[in-house]
């Protein structure tokens, strides 16, 4: 089910399965989120939990016993209850079910929390831990947000104001990630939409971008500007392969994949942890123009 919240120059449309982002429309009716057209990519703006990309083999142990799971866990595809909703806000919450129990044998509560006021649209994620043992995650978001017109897509760059060079993880053994990284240097503190290297690459994996950046077009009407919070250091570009599918995926992490080169372990492997009573909150905001 969708629900609509609303600021006097926004139009927001969240679902309850994923809590997914769906739609964010201005006052003049531009559409700023991906269509989710199912010819390129079907999704919208997914939450990324209880991983971010894949794991070796789609499983991994834990407390010795072996799981499945498929990419970017199963939080995306799970009903959220809605537990507070206003005309400027909705708030929704996932715990343990039969389903996510079979994947995932700890218990948690996730809680997505949406506002919007003027042309801003908040949202936090807070993961709890509400077991007794230590609590092994990721977390991510994965928004789409269209690029406008029809002109290159090369033509849209991301600002990184104040860097003049990050730290880049490529890919390796498929979808996963290179342990090290080395210097990527940027051109007047901006990375331009290279469509020819993020198809190469897969995904753009990059540290040191701070925690701003504004996707812009010198060729287009609309902008915006998108932060998130300093626990989400890894920050994701990718988009469909295609020049006609007119998105790009901007997608701040708590971790990565590893290696693909051993057995994924979750009682070893670097992810986050909290203990028994612990929560921790991921935030991001978008200022739409």
């Amino acid at each position: 089910m969708n629900y609509e919240i609303k600021s006097n120059t926004l139009t927001v449309t969240v679902s309850d399965k994923g809590a997914e982002l769906r739609s964010v429309k201005g006052a003049d009716g531009h559409e700023y989120i991906w269509c989710a057209d199912e010819r390129y990519w079907r999704d919208s703006a997914p939450v990324l939990f209880p991983i971010c990309g894949r794991i070796l083999d789609n499983k991994y142990t834990a407390d010795g016993k072996e799981y499945a799971m498929k990419s970017h866990g199963f939080a995306k595809k799970c009903v959220f209850e809605v537990v507070e909703k206003s005309e400027s806000g909705v708030k929704m919450r996932l715990v343990p079910n039969e389903v996510t129990r079979a994947e995932y044998p700890f218990d948690f509560e996730l809680t997505a929390d949406f506002t919007v006021k003027d042309n801003i649209l908040d949202v936090s994620f807070t993961v709890k831990n509400t077991g007794d043992a230590i609590l092994p995650y990721m977390l991510g978001w994965h928004p789409g947000f269209t690029l406008e017109g029809d002109g290159a897509i090369g033509n849209f760059a991301l600002d990184f104001e104040g860097k003049d060079s990050l730290t880049w993880y490529p890919l390796q053994n498929g979808p996963f990630v290179r342990p090290y990284g080395e210097e990527y240097a940027i051109e007047n503190q901006r990375y331009a939409l290279n469509e020819e290297e993020i198809y190469a690459n897969d995904t753009m994996i990059f540290v040191g971008t701070g925690d701003k950046t504004r996707l812009s077009s010198p060729e287009a009407k609309h902008s915006l500007d998108f932060s998130w919070s300093k626990n989400l250091p890894y920050f994701c570009i990718w988009k469909d392969d295609n020049s006609e599918a007119r998105f790009i995926c901007l997608e701040p992490w708590s971790n990565v994949p590893s290696g693909g080169d051993a057995p994924e372990n979750f009682d070893t492997r670097k992810m986050s942890r909290l203990g028994t009573g612990e929560s921790e909150t991921y935030s991001y905001n978008v200022k739409f123009f």
